[in-house]
């Protein structure tokens, strides 16, 4: 009697899970819900932004294929920027990255991952190519920097640094921080 009734228990708790488990496979899965302010809550799409000075001059002019803002934590994040500095007495700095963060009320953009940075050569000035990381823009005062590696190259020429401070209105300044190594020709 006891190995009947064990047996039909066993049975009984087959049938149990059986149905437990058919009941799991027909349900759709949740999605897990979305922590607020992940969402954007604005975008566009092929933005471009020109930004003058006060005597109505071009003195920026940003690009970007995407723009996302988020309210919270008050964060825009661009894609594939393009941002191009002007200066009336040189050829204008032309900044790519990878990816570019701007904070809400502040007017510095941060480039994580890969930046270049180039200014094309005229009969005064030499052209220049400054490939670098993690680079930070103060638009205002125009001031780039960055601590990690940077190389410069100009005509053929190079020049390596770990860390860089750069000064993109006139006068156009750099300042390399450590490690600096180069490569010159003499002629």
């Amino acid at each position: 009697m006891k190995r009947r009734l064990l047996g039909i228990l066993l049975m009984l708790a087959g049938l149990l899970s059986l149905g437990w488990w058919m009941n799991e496979i027909g349900r759709s899965p949740e999605k897990p819900p979305r922590a607020a302010g992940t969402s954007p809550d604005a975008y566009a799409e092929g933005l471009v932004v020109w930004t003058y000075d006060e005597n109505g001059l071009l003195k920026r002019k940003m690009v970007t294929p995407g723009m996302r803002h988020f309210e919270q934590p008050g964060i825009t994040e661009l894609q594939r920027p393009l941002l191009m500095q002007f200066n009336p007495a040189s050829p204008p700095w032309t900044m790519r990255a990878e990816e570019g963060i701007a904070r809400s009320g502040d007017e510095t953009l941060f480039f994580p991952g890969n930046v270049t940075l180039e200014r094309p050569g005229n009969a005064d000035l030499a052209p220049y190519r400054v490939t670098t990381r993690d680079l930070t823009v103060a638009l205002r005062t125009e001031f780039a920097s960055t601590p990690r590696a940077v190389r410069i190259e100009s005509d053929g020429q190079w020049v390596t640094a770990q860390g860089m401070e750069a000064w993109l209105d006139r006068p156009m300044r750099l300042k390399l921080l450590r490690q600096v190594r180069g490569y010159h020709d003499f002629e």
